[in-house]
């Protein structure tokens, strides 16, 4: 009967690991069903796939003692197990918080990046060991193929955050809905509470919060500070875009903005703008929504994002100045509305001229 009922169990964790959406539902899903397979009261799951944004770590049933101490052996364990990781379901032990754990590491094409582990306390499986061997091996597998789905969902996010700034940019629209835009698609592909974007003044000395979007709109909007400063001076001096986790600890961080204006930073992703061999400014993405730290799939995205926001503005500000120093000045301030020539062809003059009253 014991048989029966392990088996019936063993199918219902294989059919809660199909189902499940996302590293975080396939562990929610797992590790009760796993625990009860085993006859023991905790288990947990260890991912340090590639393909994921950061290692995951998940417990059922651990105390917090148990769980620190299981996540901070299991790094360690991935690396020693590398070069050992072509056969089959490897087991394990390990003391954790004073109790024996059953460790077993879940090879997928030659690479250990999956640890599954249970309490082990005496209990007999409720299956032979065979079958579960071969659970955990499906297991494997099935993680595997979710790690591949996030990876691809990733690409395609950064995929679609490009085109669609990069759409937005090609068609007739004016600087500030660009930006607009751009900023909420930044904000979206890296899970930020806000976004913003720094230009150099004229004299190249300072910053300005250009455009702010999110949570610091009311608050960023107009501030300033000298080029030399904070982590988004250091980003355009090295050309290097750059993920700061703890923005308090960070030397570089410049908190005269947060104390003048009531906004705290969290952390931050900053990327430079250059529009080929100009230096336009930095674009920022502030505090993770979770709380969590930004990731480097995040500031890939943001970089790619960064290229076309940067020549956007140094377009516009081309325009800008041939308007007011040359067409203004030989045809008149109304001169953009109806205009032929001289700029007829350009590009830019083309692309915004429509929008003009």
């Amino acid at each position: 009967m014991g048989n029966v009922d392990g088996t019936t169990r063993a199918v219902g964790l294989i059919e809660a690991a199909v189902g499940a959406e996302g590293i975080e539902g396939f562990s929610e899903g797992i590790l009760p069903l796993l625990s009860e397979l085993a006859q023991t009261r905790a288990g947990f799951l260890y991912v340090a796939d590639p393909r994921l944004p950061t290692p995951h770590f998940a417990g059922h049933g651990l105390s917090q003692e148990e769980s620190v101490a299981l996540e901070a052996a299991c790094p360690d364990w991935l690396e020693e197990a590398a070069d050992d990781a072509e056969g089959d379901v490897a087991k394990l032990g390990f003391e954790g918080g004073g109790l024996p754990f059953a460790v077993y590491l879940l090879p997928v094409d030659g690479r250990a990046v999956w640890i599954l582990g249970v309490v082990e306390e005496g209990a007999d499986l409720l299956v032979p060991e065979e079958i579960w061997t071969g659970v955990l091996g499906a297991l494997g597998r099935i993680a595997d193929r979710l790690a591949a789905q996030v990876s691809a969902e990733r690409k395609l996010l950064h995929l679609n955050t490009y085109l669609t700034v990069s759409t937005m940019l090609a068609k007739s629209v004016d600087l500030a809905e660009l930006l607009e835009i751009a900023l909420y698609c930044s904000m979206e592909a890296a899970s930020a509470e806000a976004a913003s974007i720094l230009l150099l003044d004229e004299e190249k000395e300072n910053f300005q919060f250009y455009r702010v979007e999110g949570s610091a709109k009311p608050l960023l909007g107009g501030s300033t500070f000298p080029v030399t400063e904070g982590v988004a001076g250091r980003v355009l001096e090295t050309l290097e875009a750059e993920i700061v986790n703890e923005v308090e600890a960070d030397p570089r961080f410049y908190g005269q903005i947060d104390l003048k204006t009531g906004y705290r930073t969290r952390n931050m992703i900053a990327v430079p703008l250059v529009a080929g061999d100009e230096r336009v400014g930095v674009l920022e993405v502030l505090n993770r929504l979770d709380g969590g730290p930004f990731t480097p799939d995040e500031r890939l995205i943001l970089v790619s994002v960064a290229d076309e926001i940067a020549f956007a503005v140094r377009n516009a500000t081309i325009f800008d100045y041939v308007v007011n120093t040359y067409c203004k000045r030989r045809q008149g301030q109304n001169s953009c509305k109806g205009c032929q020539r001289p700029l007829g062809s350009w590009t830019p003059c083309m692309r915004y001229r429509e929008f003009l009253p």
